[in-house]
């Protein structure tokens, strides 16, 4: 019997659940919330997704494959809740669930390929597999040496670089200026109130990110300072994963999030300054398909189809969600 694979890619923002059968044929996609919930609710979000998409292509899931690559899955234990969560509804034929990074890595290297998987958006995640073995930075926090995020590092480190310059700890940047007008506020000691009183939230703080990338190609030392500490972080992770697994080259490191979605590759222009000779240890690939056409092909590896890369690449480039749902 052949089976159809559920795609699963859940990020803090939105949720993509696409359905492809064996030979990779797209047969519907929808778009929901956000998946930044408690377990049960990320269960109960999938399963309605999934039901939509179903109806919308006019099959039923009860042999369905689902990959489920999520953003927040980032222990084992997070994974098994979330699978054994997924499973207990009855309503998919088999659940997997992982970090949303893998998608990223599978769409943008061959199972077979050693390779490093960093992805980029509003946090900051890494992942790598060589042969049979992968493994992934845990990325709770500074707890486990991480920075605080991508998009939100930036943003926050914008902030407290711009509230320097204007008290005179550190030195004169742009960004003083600039943060005032992006955030609309009279100096930049009003932003740390204003996130103090609730008048003001970090996700509010996501429109600094192109200013703080803009400042930094225009020649602002200070900003590309901010910039270039994140670069250097996306070089450090991936020679470090290198170094933990080992093995025969030559290794890819694929790229992807909404950094380095950029069309104006400001984020990749900063990693190749940051490590020069990074070019030399991996060759670099920046996807440019959506990650749920990479949990597609997980899936499609799982179930053991023939479906090619291209074929799943193509599908989603040429498509879009049929059906954006809000279900609050």
């Amino acid at each position: 019997m052949t089976r159809l694979v559920l795609a699963v890619d859940g990020g803090n923002s939105k949720t993509d659940v696409a359905l492809v059968d064996p030979a990779g044929t797209l047969l519907s996609w929808v778009r929901g919330p956000g998946c930044a919930l408690d377990v049960p609710a990320v269960a109960a979000l999938i399963a309605r997704l999934a039901d939509a998409a179903a109806a919308s292509a006019g099959v039923a899931l009860a042999d369905a494959h689902a990959a489920c690559y999520l953003a927040g899955v980032d222990v084992p234990w997070q994974a098994s809740a979330r699978r054994e969560a997924l499973a207990s509804l009855g309503v998919f034929g088999s659940v997997e669930v992982g970090n949303d990074a893998w998608a990223l890595l599978r769409l943008g290297a061959s199972s077979e390929a050693p390779a490093v998987g960093v992805v980029c958006g509003a946090g900051l995640k890494g992942v790598a597999r060589s042969g049979s073995v992968a493994w992934e930075f845990p990325s709770l926090g500074w707890q486990t040496g991480d920075l605080s995020g991508a998009g939100d590092f930036l943003a926050r480190e914008t902030v407290r670089v711009a509230a320097r310059a204007e008290d005179g700890r550190g030195p004169s940047t742009p960004l003083r200026e600039a943060v005032c007008s992006a955030l609309g506020v009279p100096s930049v000691h009003a932003v740390g109130e204003r996130l103090l009183a609730g008048s003001l939230t970090e996700e509010a703080l996501g429109v600094l990110v192109p200013v703080v990338l803009d400042q930094a190609v225009a020649g602002d030392p200070v900003a590309a300072g901010v910039v270039g500490e994140l670069a250097a972080e996306v070089a450090a992770m991936a020679r470090a994963a290198r170094r933990t697994l080992g093995g025969e080259g030559p290794w890819t490191l694929v790229l992807g999030g909404g950094l380095f979605a950029d069309p104006a590759g400001r984020l990749l222009s900063a990693v190749r300054k940051a490590a020069p000779e990074l070019e030399r240890e991996f060759a670099l690939a920046v996807v440019d398909a959506p990650p749920v056409a990479g949990a597609a092909l997980l899936g499609l590896d799982r179930t053991g189809a023939a479906a090619g890369v291209e074929t799943v690449r193509r599908a989603f480039l040429t498509r879009s969600p049929s059906d954006v749902i809000d279900l609050r």
